[in-house]
């Protein structure tokens, strides 16, 4: 969102941009459209670079 209009981008206006900074690091391809069934389908590079935190003063979610 623009910081000095919060909330002013249509749903498909952030889907675009969430498409171009996904494309821009080479996760998808130029031609590639997101929209909420697509983006879940997407397989970030790191997904498998998460562990949890075994602190018990951590609140798991």
């Amino acid at each position: 969102m623009p910081l000095n209009a919060p909330q002013s981008l249509t749903p498909d206006e952030v889907y675009a941009v969430v498409a171009w900074l996904l494309h821009q690091n080479g996760i998808l391809p130029a031609d590639a459209a997101i929209d909420a069934q697509t983006l879940l389908a997407v397989k970030m590079p790191n997904r498998g670079g998460f562990v949890s935190d075994p602190r018990p003063d951590v609140l798991s979610r």
